[in-house]
């Protein structure tokens, strides 16, 4: 079908902080580690990364934890559309911006280019593990934290297959943080 070509549907891109060791939260899903290192002054990836995407797809999981974050909103006012098979209390705000689905992710993909979207951030590691199984993943940006944190979640999975990636760019930061930007080739 065409909404699997790459051209042809919105581009995908996963940005996520993550340890030495490879885990993007810990096992009770905080991400407290993640400030090990203070900011790096005129490092404004996040916000330029942000800036390019036109919607997002998030996991139950991540969506809760923003939430309870006690945090303002920061994803602007972006179609979300949250990955779950459960019903989804959405606070009044943000009625109209984000809802619940249960689709396969080509079928969220194709809702979104309906509405518009070229590019969407894929966050969440159920989530980024179903778009990458689905090879639905154009982009890795994987921020690396430099702390071993010993268990917790990983953004990787089981694949069907081997998922090649060509590096775009590596950028290090004086505290110690080396973020690789990956692009996909093919698909699983």
């Amino acid at each position: 079908s065409p909404m699997t070509e790459a051209g042809t549907r919105p581009r995908t891109s996963v940005f996520v902080g993550r340890s030495v060791d490879g885990f993007i939260a810990r096992v009770g899903g905080t991400l407290d580690f993640l400030d090990v290192v203070d900011p790096v002054d005129g490092d404004t990836s996040f916000v330029d990364f942000l800036a390019s995407v036109d919607a997002m797809v998030m996991g139950r999981a991540t969506f809760d934890f923003v939430m309870r974050a006690g945090v303002d909103w920061p994803y602007g006012n972006r179609p979300m559309l949250v990955m779950t098979r459960r019903p989804l209390d959405v606070p009044d705000e943000l009625a109209g911006i984000v809802e619940a689905s249960d689709e396969a992710p080509a079928a969220m993909l194709a809702r979104l280019a309906e509405r518009g979207a070229t590019h969407v951030y894929v966050d969440g590691g159920l989530t980024v593990r179903a778009f990458l199984r689905a090879g639905l993943i154009d982009d890795l940006i994987l921020t690396r934290v430099p702390v071993l944190i010993g268990s917790g979640v990983s953004v990787f999975g089981e694949l069907a297959g081997d998922v090649r990636l060509d590096l775009v760019r590596s950028t290090t930061f004086p505290n110690g943080m080396v973020q690789t930007h990956d692009r996909t080739v093919g698909t699983p």
